[in-house]
């Protein structure tokens, strides 16, 4: 991966456009970032709708789903210098990932990605490699082999970068009824740093 400039202690130094370096890393979220984190959904949100992509427009995720997300403790903040610049929420299990119209790489433990932003301050970067990275790396603390994730189809932005990472499309899994694109990424097929 050649963008990360260094990994230790869970800090992942990324160069960016401005031409410095930026320190990110990957942290459960705590009560009393669900604001700033919903500052950052809302921006994601009219970013998606910008280019069409309607995945977010009603008004998914809600303050309540970040609410249980950090309660359960599955939220985690992205955090680049010192700031809040991003959320996802990654779990070991997805009900909806249990039936797919394709079909999974293997039947082996995995995690999966859901509810990714970053804030417009952050997004056009390059910290998506970094932000999987430390997603790989959380996951294979879980004991996972691989990464799970579904997208919109009206979202070209996310399957480009996804597959620009190596993930595989796999099929579509029903989220709501709505056929979602759904990859993975066998943690051996991604470089370590």
């Amino acid at each position: 991966m050649g963008n990360i400039l260094s990994y230790e202690s869970g800090i992942i130094g990324t160069p960016c456009s401005r031409g410095y370096t930026q320190y990110m890393t990957v942290a459960l979220a705590g009560h009393g970032d669900e604001k700033r984190i919903m500052e950052i959904i809302e921006e994601a949100r009219s970013f998606q709708l910008s280019y069409g992509n309607r995945q977010w427009a009603d008004g998914y995720p809600s303050i309540s789903l970040i609410e249980e997300d950090i309660r359960t403790g599955i939220g985690y903040s992205i955090i680049v210098n010192s700031e809040i610049a991003g959320y996802m929420a990654i779990v070991t299990h997805d009900v909806s990932y249990g039936r797919i119209d394709g079909a999974w790489i293997a039947d082996w433990p995995y995690i999966a990605i859901h509810r990714l932003a970053l804030s417009d301050r952050y997004r056009g970067q390059g910290l998506f490699p970094s932000i999987i990275s430390k997603a790989i790396d959380i996951g294979r603390e879980k004991g996972a082999l691989s990464l799970r994730i579904d997208t919109d189809r009206s979202n070209p932005i996310m399957k480009h970068l996804l597959e620009k990472l190596g993930f595989v499309h796999t099929g579509y899994v029903l989220f709501e009824g709505d056929p979602k694109p759904a990859y993975e990424l066998p943690f051996r097929t991604f470089p370590r740093e």
